[in-house]
């Protein structure tokens, strides 16, 4: 056998181990994630919250269950993070049409030393004024971002003035109040469509 032909066998018999590694490399980071998701998201169904809401009476998750749910976490002096998400939303929603008015869309305040609920629902109604906006105490707010797994942060500024970091993420829930999927911050708006219309029972 020539060194050429060995040489090449080397390489073949290389790049198929490789291939076969990289396919149960993803079988096993599938089966992770397929297994952990549940124990790394909450369900919105077995979460118990009631806070202030911009529809004039408080909002408990047993109110949101019965249909899907869009509900991220955000700040109304957000810069770009959750306007954007907003509105993200509102575009995909728009785009789906008359099947997207199941989705029920929960923009929950992470500052509600600022965002009382006037605040919130001046800042919602402006892109979507069937969106329900939260916000309640401190103490409350606390509580919710513990049993959501949402992390927080009062970040102080030089003029004395301060923002907020948070998760970016939206949670998506079936009418049962299981998690469906979530969103990224950043996420290609195909990618978030297709979750949208998932949650939505709709086949693209």
């Amino acid at each position: 056998m020539s060194s050429t032909l060995r040489r090449i066998i080397s390489i073949s018999a290389g790049i198929g181990a490789f291939l076969v590694a990289a396919v149960l490399i993803g079988f096993w980071a599938d089966y992770f994630a397929r297994k952990t998701t549940p124990d790394l998201f909450p369900q919105l169904s077995e979460i118990t919250f009631s806070l202030p809401s911009t529809q004039g009476r408080p909002i408990s998750n047993d109110d949101l269950l019965g249909q899907p749910v869009a509900m991220f976490f955000g700040f109304t002096h957000c810069p770009e993070v959750c306007p954007v998400t907003l509105y993200s939303l509102t575009e995909i929603t728009a785009s789906i049409g008359e099947a997207a008015d199941e989705l029920q869309i929960v923009f929950v305040t992470v500052d509600p030393e600022r965002d009382t609920i006037p605040v919130l629902k001046s800042y919602i109604e402006a892109m979507d004024e069937s969106a329900i906006g939260l916000s309640g105490t401190i103490d409350q707010h606390a509580a919710m971002q513990k049993s959501f797994r949402v992390f927080a942060q009062k970040v102080p500024l030089d003029d004395g003035d301060y923002t907020m970091d948070h998760t970016a993420t939206v949670y998506l829930y079936d009418a049962k109040g299981r998690l469906s999927g979530t969103i990224a911050w950043g996420e290609p708006h195909d990618f978030a469509l297709a979750k949208v219309k998932a949650v939505l029972g709709i086949k693209s």
